[in-house]
């Protein structure tokens, strides 16, 4: 099966894509030249394929012409555009991960508003367009995938599948951890909003001496991340987005136990073993699956 990986988030089509290889089928990620802030499509490079996004859509187009399966992750825009010139020749897949669901709430200050009156109005707009495409993607899809069960309420269609984030365990394994520095740790991502609200939450609940560590002025490298994980006991996995606390387990909580960390939850109760169905080699067999009854 020729499989066509259409942009990525966190890794999940990356790793996809080696598992289906793997499998004997013949799968690439196509993403955008010149961004790679922590090194993942470096990492798993002999399945990328780079474009500048000025021909992005031209590209996608040109090789799904030649796929049984085309895997949009979140790029609404790209799904519109190859269904509208390919119609119904093909088996179009979307998959939303979070934020293209979600979006984010930013909060802005007086002085901030005083500075631009335009700024409320602009994130109003960004969100009518995201949730009018969305739908249009819902709607123009063979088959709508979410990563984690709290995006089921965004969407539309009738029948949409859950498929976990998948991890590589042959890349995030379990071994002797390097002398750990501290108890207690959580990134700082863009993908939170309130770290503040965390930090307190924590205090409120007995964790004094959490460790922030800022991940988006100082990302680490995909290959590196095993390492950096292993001089930790317990990864804290509260995320705060949008005035709500999230309940899934995010990519870096699953990534921990994988190496043998303890986490911590939304609810600050310890987990300590991967879930079988986030292994990569599972993961990707739950996907071809649903491949198989496209077709």
């Amino acid at each position: 099966m020729n499989i066509l990986h259409v942009w990525d988030q966190s890794g999940v089509a990356c790793i996809l894509a080696k598992y289906q290889n793997k499998l004997g089928h013949n799968a690439k990620v196509i993403r955008r030249a010149n961004y790679d802030p922590y090194s993942i499509y470096e990492f798993y490079r002999d399945f990328v394929e780079f474009v500048e996004e000025s021909n992005y859509l031209e590209f996608c187009l040109k090789e799904a012409k030649n796929a049984d399966i085309i895997h949009i992750h979140s790029r609404t825009d790209v799904l519109l555009y190859l269904r509208k010139k390919l119609e119904h020749e093909s088996k179009i897949v979307m998959h939303f991960h979070g934020t293209d669901l979600r979006g984010i709430r930013r909060k802005y200050t007086i002085n901030d508003l005083m500075a631009n009156p335009k700024l409320l109005f602009k994130n109003k707009r960004v969100a009518r367009i995201r949730q009018r495409n969305n739908l249009l993607a819902e709607e123009s899809a063979d088959k709508v995938l979410y990563s984690t069960p709290d995006l089921k309420k965004f969407l539309k269609v009738s029948y949409p599948v859950l498929v976990n984030i998948p991890i590589d365990t042959e890349h995030f394994t379990k071994g002797q951890n390097i002398e750990t520095k501290e108890d207690f740790f959580i990134f700082n991502t863009q993908a939170i909003s309130n770290m503040d609200w965390i930090v307190n939450y924590c205090k409120r609940n007995g964790i004094n001496n959490l460790k922030v560590i800022d991940r988006i002025h100082q990302p680490i490298k995909y290959s590196e991340m095993p390492g950096f994980l292993k001089q930790y006991k317990t990864y804290v996995d509260v995320r705060y987005v949008n005035d709500k606390l999230l309940h899934n387990l995010s990519t870096t909580a699953l990534q921990s136990l994988a190496c043998g960390l303890d986490v911590l939850d939304y609810n600050l109760d310890r987990i300590t073993e991967l879930p079988n169905d986030r292994v990569g080699s599972n993961a990707t067999r739950i996907v071809q699956k649903i491949y198989e009854e496209l077709h």
